[in-house]
């Protein structure tokens, strides 16, 4: 039986459907990746300092209110991770004096400097009423910790901080998580954070926390962190 036109037609536009349906797969693009989001970046940072083990840190605090009579001012020196650990000298005020106390960290352990004292003594962090320093290089509770506890990061603006480019991540941090480790402010007022990670390594080079530190004065304390995984060797007095 011959086929009909209708039929030789049919057949026709059949076959030019599944041509054209096939050329269309081979055209598809790629599929594409989505572009690491703020929280993502604040992630390698986190791996990249706790990969590291060991940094130098400087603390600088803003906005301290006068008529409190002890609280950290300032802080310069180095920390391992494992153990936790930190050398350096902390600005603290201290009774209503201002001071520079050498101090040594370790095994729960604190050694400071006190002034007009020749040596270090052991002493109890809630006796001066600051924290152990010693817990900021804690590879889960300390300064890294505060990174996967930041809500609602977003990325911010380029910045310099030192002779880095860093870009900022902005969000917030449950006052908890702040003021366990820094041993001051207000657990149940949140606090502004604003990080600043040096780009292709993803350093976290910046760290600024503004919040009610000691209400009701509004506060600012910046952690910068440099030399990354140097040699640091902490040992006791």
């Amino acid at each position: 039986m011959r086929p009909t036109r209708r039929t030789l037609v049919v057949l026709a536009l059949g076959a030019s459907l599944t041509l054209a349906a096939c050329g269309g797969d081979a055209e598809d693009p790629a599929p594409t990746t989505q572009a690491p989001t703020a929280a993502d970046r604040l992630g390698q940072a986190h791996d990249v300092l706790v990969d590291a083990g060991s940094v130098h840190l400087e603390l600088a605090g803003t906005g301290l209110p006068e008529e409190e009579k002890s609280y950290i001012i300032g802080a310069v020196g180095e920390g391992t991770m494992d153990p936790p650990a930190f050398t350096g000298t902390i600005t603290a005020r201290l009774a209503g004096i201002q001071a520079d106390v050498p101090t040594v960290a370790l095994d729960g352990d604190l050694w400071v400097k006190l002034p007009y004292v020749p040596a270090h003594v052991r002493t109890d962090p809630a006796d001066l009423g600051v924290p152990d320093p010693a817990t900021l290089f804690d590879p889960q509770d300390g300064l890294v910790g505060l990174l996967p506890q930041t809500q609602d990061p977003q990325f911010g603006d380029e910045a310099r901080a030192g002779a880095d480019v860093v870009q900022e991540v902005t969000g917030t941090l449950p006052g908890k998580a702040v003021t366990d480790l820094l041993y001051a402010g207000d657990a149940a007022s949140p606090f502004d954070v604003t990080y600043g990670l040096v780009e292709e390594g993803w350093e976290l080079r910046t760290v600024e926390i503004t919040g009610p530190f000691y209400p009701p004065a509004t506060s600012t304390y910046t952690v910068t962190l440099t030399a990354y995984g140097e040699p640091v060797t902490v040992t006791k007095p």
